[in-house]
């Protein structure tokens, strides 16, 4: 049985591309294509695909972001990065997000290959030639403190917790859809350690995340 895979890039050109390489394997069936808007997000959660490739950096959800909502949506579905950026901070937060695996788009096709096949063995996969940084990132005595980290959004969707805004008012106020202002507060409450919303804003306030 073919493994299905969900091509998830915001360029047309490179994401037809890509499905185009994958549909060349027998093993594997191309079953949709999306921007990363939030249909994307539905209809992964209608298709359940054994693997979504994913961009990272897209102007609807950024990829991290659509990576936490397709694994709120099924743990069974495995994420797979296809990116131009090979910075500590994109694979960290991709990985934090809930990445299976993290491939540069700049390595041979073959290497996204084997990351499919890798992650939907249930393997992570990070390509080789990040391999070496990941794992002094993992060996870093401070990358317990560095997953705990919250990111710039996080951060502003707490703040203007804080000043009393309910999350339909924080999603008009810096131009994002409701489910992803949910999602970081949820990520904001884990990393936190916090029970709830007022919870979080004390937390905050207390390690001076916020002012």
């Amino acid at each position: 049985m073919a493994t299905t895979v969900f091509v998830v890039d915001d360029h047309v050109l490179v994401r037809n591309a890509i499905a185009r390489v994958i549909s060349l394997e027998e093993d594997m069936e191309v079953v949709g294509e999306g921007t990363g808007s939030l249909e994307t997000v539905e209809a992964v959660r209608r298709l359940c695909p054994a693997v979504v490739i994913v961009d990272l950096e897209m102007p609807g959800i950024r990829g991290a972001d659509f990576i936490a909502m397709v694994k709120d949506a099924s743990r069974r579905i495995r994420t797979l990065v296809c990116s131009m950026h090979a910075s500590h901070g994109y694979v960290a937060e991709a990985l934090r997000a809930g990445a299976d695996g993290y491939v540069l788009k700049s390595s041979p096709s073959t290497l996204l290959m084997e990351g499919i096949r890798a992650v939907v063995a249930g393997q992570a996969y990070i390509d080789p030639a990040l391999q070496t940084d990941v794992l002094q990132m993992l060996q870093n005595p401070e990358s317990r403190e560095v997953q705990k980290q919250l990111t710039a959004r996080e951060i502003e969707v707490l703040r203007l917790a804080a000043e009393g805004l309910s999350n339909d008012e924080i999603a008009r106020r810096t131009g994002q859809s409701l489910e992803t202002v949910k999602l970081r507060m949820r990520r904001t409450f884990q990393k936190l350690g916090a029970a709830d919303r007022t919870h979080a804003v004390v937390l905050a306030l207390r390690r001076r995340l916020i002012q």
